[in-house]
């Protein structure tokens, strides 16, 4: 997986990685490039590929680049083309249409915390990016589950009240199921792999509605962590009451999911985000320090790695 700012793919790398990549180099050039050119230069001097002036290897070259020519187009259709980049020159070259909305604002955003080092550099201008995430997929589940749908964050993000348990007993007084909140006094956990709340009542405020969990990751290093969240377990550890209806698992990720293995992945993380479907249900309008601060994260990290 390459990492901003040196990290460069190889031969064998995916196209959906190889499209990141170039993302990135547009971004950074705040212009246009040639998807061969940037294609050529790492692979002439991988080990994987050995150019000897003898032997034609534009073969190798165009099939890699029909590869990533073809993803870039999938992320065009996949996000009801509010997608910040275009193929031009019978899709030589990649195109970024800088532009200040709050599409191309919040695709940065997940392109960035997808390719940045989440563990060491997660915190720019003293704002943290894992926590810009949780807000944001907390914002997506809202427009997800549409008209009365709410949401609550349980994450580190959630500031203003203290303690796990004293977040989880708020939230489920605001749901109405859950009953009262168990204390295991011996067990401390920050969130217990469940980053946001969401669900969607009925004016009634009665029992039996759809309530879900979802947990949010940034950077490359989640896939082995996609069955963490185990609704079962959480209800049956911190519910007197367990709810009528299991809560649904949802799995927010600034990275594109794999899609050579969606399926078998998919049935490990339950309702996907990934970053396309996060552009797909990105409301018109956010919180405006949300935006504010989104915008301030990427731009000093663009100051950082210009």
């Amino acid at each position: 997986m390459f990492k901003i700012p040196n990290g460069i793919p190889n031969l064998r790398t995916s196209s959906q990685e190889w499209a990141d990549y170039a993302e990135y180099k547009a971004l950074k050039k705040r212009g246009s490039l040639s998807l061969l050119d940037l294609i050529k230069s790492p692979m002439l001097v991988s080990d994987e590929l050995i150019i000897n002036g003898i032997e034609d290897d534009t073969d190798k070259f165009i099939n890699k680049l029909d590869e990533i020519s073809s993803e870039i187009k999938n992320r065009k259709d996949h996000t009801r083309n509010q997608y910040p980049f275009e193929l031009q020159n019978n899709d030589y070259t990649l195109k970024y249409n800088h532009d200040e909305n709050l599409f191309t604002l919040v695709y940065r955003f997940l392109l960035l915390s997808t390719r940045l080092n989440m563990t060491n550099d997660k915190i720019q201008n003293g704002i943290d990016g894992t926590k810009l995430f949780e807000n944001l997929s907390a914002e997506i589940a809202v427009s997800f589950f549409g008209e009365n749908s709410n949401v609550e964050i349980l994450g580190t993000s959630n500031t203003d009240v203290v303690g796990f348990r004293n977040k989880l007993s708020l939230i489920a007084k605001k749901i109405g199921e859950g009953g009262e909140i168990h204390k295991h006094d011996a067990y401390h956990p920050q969130d217990d792999n469940i980053d946001v709340i969401a669900w969607k009542g009925f004016t009634d405020k009665k029992v039996s509605q759809i309530i879900a969990f979802g947990q949010c990751k940034t950077g490359t290093s989640w896939q082995d962590r996609l069955s963490e969240l185990n609704a079962d377990a959480f209800c049956n550890t911190w519910f007197s009451k367990q709810p009528v209806l299991k809560p649904i698992r949802m799995f927010f990720c600034a990275q594109y999911f794999p899609k050579e293995i969606w399926t078998p992945r998919a049935n490990e993380a339950g309702l996907v985000f990934d970053r396309f479907r996060i552009i797909d249900y990105l409301p018109n309008k956010i919180n405006d320090t949300l935006y504010t601060n989104i915008k301030s994260w990427c731009s000093e990290i663009e100051k950082l790695y210009s």
